[in-house]
């Protein structure tokens, strides 16, 4: 019975192994090889010592059971730590420079796929393992643009590869390589949109925004009124909110006022709160209490939890002891309004102890 009893126990171990990713103790040399005679790829961990999302993988999600299924029917995993031995090599062949980054190998020793960056489940991790072993993956696709592939069709394919395999350097450059070969009717329509639309693509300030901020009817003519002005909404957006939450203390009521202009002249659809961030601003830039209390009981019991997060409390610590007795009484009332509001656990927390106690110890906060 003892002996039964052992073979079970021996045989969920077993099982309990398998059923996780199966990382093994090899050189990559040697896991190439492996990999060659079973008919595998490789898959390399890399990580370091000190990474969180690194240790979170290994922890959460690479043990996960669907997890270990995958990984174990199609490679032979190995693991590094890209600060010692051969991960350093590793490192510097494959360019790793953020953490965690998986590798997928094939048997030669080149590279078919990237994911960079942790996942929050196991299915999301397979996705993206995944979307590197189809014929439309990067690596295979970088293999036809290196043999001369340059049908606009496929490069608008090749640059999306790119951008899921997080190589968004080669996919800004591919993108660029397709704009220049187009005039300015086919830049402003539906096809090559994404280009501007992604932020990684045409980041704030580089030549595709200064295009598109330029060519904004021949856009909406093109792609529709909607999609053009949600995007210019997001710019003058991004910039707002950083002044809002304190991110840009450089800004000037000069630079406010331009900016307000200049989003006149846009005459944009659906973003009129674009229009309230804005006398927001000019009222705590001019210490006008009155009007940033209104404005405040006006905005942000609309916005979303995550918006009140990082945008609510900045306005309010900036005028610091400018604020008088009543209009403290005012704020409380505001804020436990929003901490009954909000869902975020962490979010409550933080706008009841702010109506408790950080609105009475407003005077003690002088304007920097």
């Amino acid at each position: 019975m003892k002996k039964l009893v052992l073979v079970f126990t021996c045989m969920f171990v077993v099982v309990s192994v398998f059923a996780q990713t199966n990382f093994q103790d090899l050189t990559l040399e040697k896991a190439l090889e492996k990999a060659k005679a079973e008919n595998k790829y490789v898959f390399v961990d890399c990580y370091t010592s000190w990474c969180g999302p690194c240790k979170m993988m290994a922890e959460k999600i690479l043990p996960l059971k669907d997890v270990g299924e995958f990984m174990n029917e199609r490679f032979v995993s190995v693991k590094f730590d890209m600060e010692k031995g051969e991960g350093r090599d590793i490192a510097k062949k494959f360019r790793v420079t953020s953490y965690p980054t998986f590798l997928v190998l094939k048997t030669d020793g080149s590279l078919l796929h990237r994911v960079i960056g942790g996942t929050r489940t196991g299915e999301e991790f397979v996705k993206k393992v995944e979307e590197g072993l189809n014929e439309n993956s990067a690596s295979n696709l970088d293999a036809k643009y290196i043999a001369g592939n340059r049908n606009m069709d496929f490069l608008m394919m090749y640059i999306e590869a790119l951008l899921q395999a997080r190589d968004v350097e080669k996919a800004k450059t591919i993108a660029q390589e397709v704009l220049v070969s187009l005039d300015d009717e086919e830049k402003c329509s539906e096809p090559y949109w994404f280009i501007y639309e992604n932020r990684e693509l045409s980041p704030v300030g580089s030549g595709n925004m200064v295009y598109l901020l330029k060519h904004v009817e021949k856009f909406r003519q093109g792609v529709g009124v909607e999609k053009v002005d949600a995007a210019v909404a997001g710019l003058f957006e991004m910039q707002l909110e950083d002044i809002l939450r304190g991110r840009n203390r450089n800004a000037t009521l000069a630079d406010v006022e331009d900016a307000e202009k200049l989003l006149a002249s846009y005459h944009l659809t659906g973003q009129e709160h674009l229009n309230g961030y804005i006398a927001l601003i000019k009222a705590m830039m001019t210490e006008n209490t009155d009007e940033t209390l209104r404005l405040c009981q006006e905005i942000y019991p609309k916005l979303s939890d995550e918006k009140i997060s990082y945008l609510y409390f900045n306005p309010i610590t900036t005028l610091g002891d400018k604020w008088d007795k009543n209009q403290k009484k005012e704020l409380v009332v505001l804020t436990k309004q929003l901490a009954d509001q909000v869902q975020m656990s962490q979010l409550k927390h933080s706008l009841t102890s702010f109506a408790n106690v950080g609105i009475s110890m407003l005077d003690q906060m002088k304007k920097k």
